[in-house]
């Protein structure tokens, strides 16, 4: 059973603290830089993770940490060159407290990883999960998912195992099927996250990636609640 509250941010109370994450009064969400994070009040304890983003070049890794952010302008592909590094908050509510998770994600290519010998290893250095990525469409990216599981894992850390499908369209068929999906996950006891990077928003774009920000962060949370109950009980 998830501690996190996966429909919290939908009640009155979540949807109080949602305009912080907001430009004005516009739909698009606000871009934090390295020292900066939402104005909330300072008794809302932050928790900072590093994610590292995993997979071929071409699945949508860039595109589903730019979904998550609100940054997402563009499906255009554009091969990532060097490290990018994203900041997303996110409040959850863990039994009866607000936490902020300050989502740390790092993206590169492969070409990158072969052209530049330093960026590999600081992408895994002191990384809390390692984010698998692949597309509903390939078929081989996601056989790739347990060797890329089992390759980057390997690191003092012991990070989370964090599995993304990108590309899904639940309304048509998608070469992965849920027959397949299902294997996986009883295999690797890891849960797919699907989204659709390209889907547009009705309504605030925080409501369409809520889902997959919370399982990210219950991901986590199973990870590290023993740290995280302390943190809580000590405020």
């Amino acid at each position: 059973m998830s501690a996190i509250n996966m429909n919290w941010l939908a009640s009155a109370e979540g949807e109080s603290l949602v305009h912080h994450f907001y430009v004005n009064s516009s739909k698009k969400r606000r871009f934090y830089g390295i020292l900066e994070r939402p104005s909330l009040p300072t008794s809302i304890e932050e928790v900072t993770y590093k994610i590292f983003m995993i997979g071929r070049s071409g699945v949508g890794k860039t595109s589903v940490v730019g979904k998550l952010a609100g940054t997402l302008e563009s499906n255009n592909y554009t091969e990532t060159n060097g490290i990018r590094k994203t900041n997303v908050f996110w409040p959850v509510k863990i039994w009866d407290k607000i936490v902020l998770i300050k989502l740390q994600f790092w993206d590169t290519s492969e070409n990158s990883i072969k052209k530049y010998s330093h960026i590999l290893s600081a992408c895994k250095d002191k990384v809390d999960a390692m984010c698998s990525v692949f597309s509903f469409d390939d078929a081989s990216s996601f056989n790739d998912i347990p060797y890329l599981m089992n390759t980057m894992t390997a690191t003092k850390e012991k990070p989370a195992n964090i599995v993304i499908g990108t590309k899904f369209k639940p309304w048509s068929s998608c070469v992965i099927d849920d027959a397949q999906i299902k294997e996986f996950e009883d295999k690797w006891k890891v849960k797919v996250i699907k989204i659709d990077a390209s889907k547009s928003s009705i309504r605030s774009e925080m409501f369409d990636c809520s889902y997959q920000l919370n399982a990210i962060c219950n991901i986590l949370w199973n990870r590290d609640k023993e740290f995280i109950s302390k943190l809580m009980g000590q405020s």
